[in-house]
């Protein structure tokens, strides 16, 4: 079946609505392929733990005494009560609300109440742990199957992208800080994901943003939080022939990232200015000159983690998207701090996502509204198949199994698919 969803030029709409295919995807995508869970900043002491998902499933990542972590599905092994309710805390133990069964922080049983009724106490299990936990660089990924390539491999060319926002940072690490937006739209997941390295989109889903900030341009000579909202409203209204000078970037594994587009204001990537200025000296002192200027170099905007991770290095924030249902999806939000970097970047960091990916962004409205409509429309079953060759003959094969292409080629929605088709298929 799912051989004759994609072809070389088209997709056919059931990929999006058929809740056959979804349900295939949470089998075989959701529960193999390596997921984003957390952030050891966010468990960094024995006991500390913090509920997570992975794929359709709740956990617990959990600090354990030694050092390690360990994640847990958050059910009980006795009658499946969730063990914890608190988004996060610190705990020495885990113990059942229900019937106080006590595991340790591995997950293995301690006790049970009234053991000597159970014919064989011993036999009793502890918390069931997903079987595959890497972290890569202080990002922490699982996977519910035992079997599959390490956690490096999976990430291939886009391990670039965290070892970019890693060195960023004057510190050498990153804390995640703050709370989590959510975004929640009647629609596919994969458009999230398609849409974000999606650069004919801009001039047209977000023109009104485009259009208030062409309207008012003492708005950027105004307080820096204006100024950057202005910056970042207007490079969405960039014409079709500068979009196509934006690359895009394929890695094999269904990665993708696109060059970036910010040219002005805060939200270059090189600004004079004394916050940047302190920030450039604080790097220069990590990392020598020659190593920092590089580092600065690194121009990019979305880096897509195949199947549901955006990250973006330059203003450390993530979005992670949760598939629900075929038409029901969730999007997480979250920031990064780059320690040892002036107060000032945090709150740029923190502008970023509210401007660009909260749920009162003009930004991520409009694409939520257009994830809708495509949704709506694609239910009705009068053009069974999708379009998605633009640029196709544009493709260039790099020798390392990459592909480039300008950056208003479809190369992106035809490399993921190729990528769903297969996992979809073994």
């Amino acid at each position: 079946m799912i051989e004759s969803l994609v072809r070389g030029d088209a997709v056919h709409r059931a990929a999006y609505v058929d809740p056959a295919v979804f349900a295939l995807e949470q089998e075989r995508i959701f529960r193999r392929a390596w997921l984003y869970v957390a952030h050891e900043s966010e468990v960094p002491h024995p006991g500390d733990y913090v509920l997570a998902r992975l794929g359709p499933d709740e956990v617990i990542l959990v600090r354990r005494e030694d050092g390690g972590l360990s994640l847990l599905h958050n059910r009980c092994a006795h009658r499946g009560a969730r063990i914890v309710s608190a988004p996060s805390g610190n705990t020495r133990q885990l113990r059942c609300p229900y019937h106080a069964w006590t595991y340790r922080l591995d997950g293995s049983l301690i006790g049970v109440p009234l053991a000597e009724g159970y014919a064989d106490p011993k036999s009793l299990s502890g918390l069931a742990a997903v079987p595959r936990v890497e972290s890569y660089r202080g990002f922490v990924f699982a996977s519910h199957s035992a079997q599959g390539e390490p956690l490096p491999q999976f990430l291939g060319g886009l391990k670039s992208a965290f070892d970019n926002l890693l060195d960023r940072t004057p510190a050498g690490s990153v804390t995640r800080f703050g709370g989590s937006l959510l975004l929640e739209y009647r629609g596919n997941w994969k458009m999230f994901m398609e849409n974000a390295v999606d650069l004919v989109h801009p001039g047209f889903v977000h023109k009104s943003s485009v259009e208030a900030a062409r309207a008012h341009p003492e708005a950027l000579r105004s307080e820096t939080v204006t100024q950057q909202g202005a910056q970042m409203f207007l490079a969405n209204g960039l014409r079709a022939t500068q979009w196509d000078e934006v690359p895009l970037h394929a890695f094999p594994g269904g990665h993708v990232y696109m060059g970036g587009f910010y040219r002005q204001g805060v939200i270059a990537p090189e600004r004079e200015d004394p916050v940047f200025e302190r920030y450039r000296e604080a790097l220069v002192a990590r990392h020598g000159a020659e190593k920092a200027n590089a580092v600065l170099a690194v121009d990019r905007f979305n880096n897509l983690v195949w199947p549901n991770v955006s990250i973006n290095a330059r203003f450390g924030a993530m979005r992670v998207v949760r598939p629900l249902a075929a038409d029901h999806t969730v999007v997480e939000v979250v920031c990064f701090r780059l320690d040892g970097a002036p107060a000032e970047m945090h709150e740029l960091t923190l502008q970023f996502v509210n401007l660009a990916a909260s749920p009162a962004s003009l930004v991520a409205s409009d694409d939520l509204e257009i994830f809708e409509r495509c949704q709506r429309g694609l239910a009705s079953g009068t053009n069974e198949w999708i379009d998605m060759r633009r640029g196709a003959l544009g493709d260039q094969h790099q020798a390392d199994g990459s592909i480039v292409s300008r950056g208003t080629s479809e190369l992106p929605i035809r490399h993921q698919f190729e990528t769903w088709k297969r996992w979809l298929a073994q």
